[in-house]
C-alpha cells in the first residue's frame, strides 16, 4: 500500500506544478520514480502523461488568445529541430552537451533569481532561433524546460501565456517523441496501463492548477518557474 501511496503523491505533485506553470511534470516525476522503475518503461510514460496534461491546459477556455505568431513560429521551428536532434544523438557526446547546458541554466537562474537585470532584444528571428535550439535539445537530450523557462521570462510574458505557450510546445515535441518511441518498440501495453491509472490524477492537477495560476502574483509566479528551472539544471548536472 506504501507503493502505492508515494507513487500517488509523487504524481500529484507533479502534476500540481505542471496545472500551474504548464512544466515541470517530468523534472519532478522522474527522479523519485526512478527508485521503483526503469528509465526505457518510465520516459515512455511520463511523455504520455505530459502530452495528456498539455492537452487539457490548452482545451481549457481562455479569455484571449494566449499564443502569439511569434511563439507559433517557436513552436513550429522547435518541431522541425527536434527531428534534426534526434538524426545529431548518434554524433554528440550526451553528456558533456548537458553538462554544458546545465552550468549555462544555472547561471543564467540565479542571475535572474539575485535581480541582476539582462536585457535581450527579441525580434522575429530570435523566435525561430529559439524554437531551432529548443526543438535541438529536445531531441538530443531530451531537455526543454530550463531554456524555454528562461526564454519566457526575458520575453515577459504574463502567467497565463507561460502555461499555454509551455503546453504547446510539449505537446508539439512529445507528439515528434513519442513517434521515435514507437519506431523503437518502447511503448508496450504496461506503458498505457499505467497512462491509464494516471489520468485522473493528471486532470485534476491541470483543473486545480489553472485556478491557482490566476491566483498567484506575476513576480511570484516568475520567480517559482526561475526556482524549478534551477533545481532541475542542479539535478541534471549532478546526476
Amino acid at each position: 500500500m506504501m507503493f502505492y501511496f508515494w507513487i500517488i503523491l509523487i504524481v500529484s505533485v507533479a502534476s500540481l506544478v505542471k496545472g500551474i506553470t504548464g512544466f515541470g511534470f517530468a523534472l519532478i516525476s522522474l527522479p523519485p520514480l526512478l527508485i521503483w522503475y526503469s528509465p526505457k518503461e518510465l520516459i515512455p510514460v511520463l511523455i504520455l502523461c505530459n502530452l495528456f496534461a498539455s492537452l487539457v491546459i490548452v482545451l481549457q477556455k481562455k479569455d484571449k488568445k494566449l499564443v502569439n505568431k511569434q511563439f507559433q513560429s517557436l513552436i513550429v521551428y522547435g518541431a522541425f529541430f527536434t527531428v534534426v536532434g534526434v538524426l545529431a544523438l548518434k554524433y554528440i557526446s550526451e553528456d558533456i552537451l548537458i553538462t554544458i547546458m546545465s552550468i549555462f541554466f544555472i547561471l543564467l537562474s540565479v542571475v535572474s533569481l539575485i535581480g541582476i537585470k539582462y536585457s535581450i532584444k527579441l525580434s522575429d528571428l530570435s523566435y525561430k532561433l529559439a524554437g531551432m535550439f529548443l526543438g535541438f535539445l529536445t531531441g538530443s537530450i531530451s531537455i526543454s524546460g530550463p531554456p524555454l523557462a528562461l526564454f519566457l521570462n526575458s520575453a515577459n510574458v504574463d502567467n497565463q501565456e507561460f502555461r499555454e505557450i509551455f503546453s504547446w510546445f510539449s505537446i508539439v515535441t512529445s507528439l515528434v517523441a513519442l513517434v521515435g518511441y514507437a519506431f523503437l518498440g518502447l511503448l508496450t501495453t504496461t506503458t498505457f496501463k499505467m497512462v491509464l491509472i494516471f489520468l485522473p490524477i493528471l486532470y485534476l492537477g491541470s483543473f486545480v492548477g489553472k485556478r491557482l495560476n490566476h491566483r498567484i502574483p506575476p513576480l511570484l509566479f516568475k520567480n517559482i518557474s526561475l526556482c524549478i528551472t534551477l533545481l532541475s539544471s542542479l539535478f541534471l548536472l549532478l546526476k
